[in-house]
């Protein structure tokens, strides 16, 4: 079977049974692993558990351990990426960057590793941000990897308050602080309409970005209430076209509405569609270089309505793979919830969010949802 990254093939059902047997049988091994309350897996060569303990079951969601035996980590969690290839979990392009599978193969070379993972698994894409620690194990004179796992959602999600809110949201408010002094120190000297703006500016800036973290925050608790009513697609792109007019971020390019847009009438939740939207266009003109465009526009498609966010950047292959994963980020440390958040709050629409990009054509990101939730 070919490959895309970690080496493709699996044991024998009979090879499994009886590497299992090493530790199923060995009464000590059992009452220790049993007792930790830690996710602890055992794999062989082919990286498919033999051995798993009961943290790792209640973690896993499973009710047999049977049912794993013989599955790889990323198929046992149902990450999306396992189901890619036919050979499974390791094998997909997007498993070139996946900590998991990068501890297990340093560990099968004889070096411990300790790595982190961010996946997303099953069908709602929920996102695990996992620690992963891998130790060479030999018993009987055959190789083993001993696998800790640790989830460190919330260590991420701390870090990343702590990012927004103590340091671009202290910088935020230090600039209007800034702002309102030198309005207050030369107000006869100064274009109070045009520090007035910047003022105005900034506020809206914390009140969105303040706004964005409460939806997400709610989004992954599953508390986030969707209040579907009714209006144009045209309303929606125009609001949306309208909160970057003259902002910092607009300073140098435009936002202009595609003017083949349909006008289709929808049923949905307005805060969540319009936050999703604004989260493309900003991104787009984060990524747009001085003088470009980012244009939004929508069409119908059987039955659907599709948004569509258009920039003339490239997005990389090697962030291709990991743009939806819940901690990723081009922006910097602890950043990463543009992206993901724009799923997570796509999927409480019924919808998908995706993209294409190439470097003729530009970047395209596109909402799909049903014309009426």
């Amino acid at each position: 079977m070919s490959t895309k990254y970690a080496p493709a093939g699996r044991a024998a059902q009979t090879e499994i049974d009886r590497q299992r047997s090493y530790f199923t049988e060995n009464e000590t091994v059992e009452v220790l692993l049993g007792k930790i309350p830690a996710v602890f897996l055992i794999l062989n060569n082919h990286r498919q558990i033999v051995y798993m303990n009961k943290g790792a079951l209640e973690f896993s969601g499973l009710e047999e351990i049977s049912s794993a035996i013989g599955k790889r980590p990323g198929e046992l969690l149902d990450c999306v990426h396992s189901k890619e290839e036919v050979d499974g979990c390791g094998t997909a392009e997007a498993c070139t960057f996946c900590g998991a599978v990068d501890a297990v193969l340093a560990s099968q070379k004889g070096k411990p590793a300790v790595r982190d993972a961010r996946l997303l698994v099953g069908e709602g894409h929920k996102a695990f941000d996992l620690r992963i620690w891998a130790v060479p194990l030999k018993v009987e004179d055959e190789n083993f990897t001993a696998l800790t796992i640790q989830d460190i959602r919330q260590e991420k999600r701390l870090m990343m308050i702590e990012r927004i809110f103590y340091h671009d949201i202290l910088n935020t408010i230090t600039g209007l602080a800034g702002n309102i002094s030198l309005l207050r120190k030369y107000k006869d000297k100064v274009n109070v309409d045009e520090m007035l703006k910047q003022v105005d500016d900034t506020t809206q800036r914390l009140i969105d970005e303040i706004q964005s973290q409460q939806m997400l925050t709610a989004a992954e608790s599953a508390t986030l209430a969707v209040r579907p009513s009714t209006f144009t697609t045209k309303a929606i792109i125009g609001e949306v076209a309208l909160r970057f007019a003259m902002t910092e971020l607009t300073k140098d390019k435009k936002v202009e509405i595609d003017e083949r847009s349909e006008v289709v009438t929808i049923t949905t939740d307005k805060a969540i569609i319009g936050r999703i939207l604004v989260n493309m266009v900003k991104n787009a003109l984060e990524s747009t270089p001085a003088g470009g465009t980012v244009l939004v526009g929508c069409k119908r498609v059987d039955g659907r309505v599709q948004f569509k966010v258009h920039n003339g950047g490239f997005i990389p292959r090697d962030v291709q793979l990991q743009i939806f994963n819940r901690s990723f980020s081009t922006k910097g440390r602890d950043r990463g919830l543009g992206t993901y958040g724009m799923m997570l709050l796509s999927h409480l629409l019924k919808g998908t969010v995706s993209f294409t990009t190439s470097r003729e054509r530009g970047t395209t990101f596109t909402l799909d949802i049903p014309e009426r939730l």
